[in-house]
């Protein structure tokens, strides 16, 4: 395979707040709190200590504020804004569905969700439609307007916006 092509993808959900995460879930589960409060059984979360090396990764699986957290059955996306306990996370709202299963992403952007400096994504659209977004180097959205169905666009982004993004299922590429 080609340097230049991609070899990883995460499926974006538009947001006006939240930048598209680093591709690859580093944590799932399912939630027993409701809206803000992600809670998992107790001894299971381990969203403080992480785990050392799992999966062979080399890598903790700490939760880091501005962490992403999709639920995928509802297409919600969240981010984490307070690390309560072991088992606890506190989201933005909307935060997540009770007993909703969960996966958590690495933020791209932290906390704060920088606007610019942050490494960006090419975007894969596979329904047509208008793209609202950041590119990686700046601060200021931009509208893309007509974007065809199976498009591919090159642009380096690190935020699709909600408002003003018509065009859906839509893959970020690395």
């Amino acid at each position: 395979m080609a340097s230049n092509q991609p070899t990883e993808a995460v499926v974006v959900v538009p947001n006006d707040d939240i930048n598209i995460p680093d591709p690859g879930v580093y944590k799932s589960g399912t939630n027993n709190g409701a809206g803000v409060n992600l809670t998992v059984a107790a001894g299971t979360g381990k969203f403080l200590s992480g785990e050392s090396n799992p999966a062979g990764t080399g890598y903790s699986n700490k939760v880091a504020l501005g962490d992403v957290v999709y639920e995928p059955s509802t297409g919600t996306i969240a981010q984490v804004i307070a690390i309560v306990s072991e088992d606890e996370l506190t989201l933005s709202a909307p935060g997540v569905g009770g007993t909703a299963a969960f996966d958590i992403y690495r933020g791209n952007g932290g906390a704060s969700n920088l606007k610019s400096g942050n490494e960006g994504f090419s975007l894969f659209v596979g329904t047509a439609g208008d793209l609202r977004v950041i590119p990686a180097s700046s601060e200021e959205p931009v509208d893309l307007k007509n974007v065809g169905n199976n498009s591919y666009v090159p642009l380096q982004v690190i935020r699709v916006f909600a408002t003003g993004t018509s065009a859906s299922d839509i893959l970020a590429l690395k």
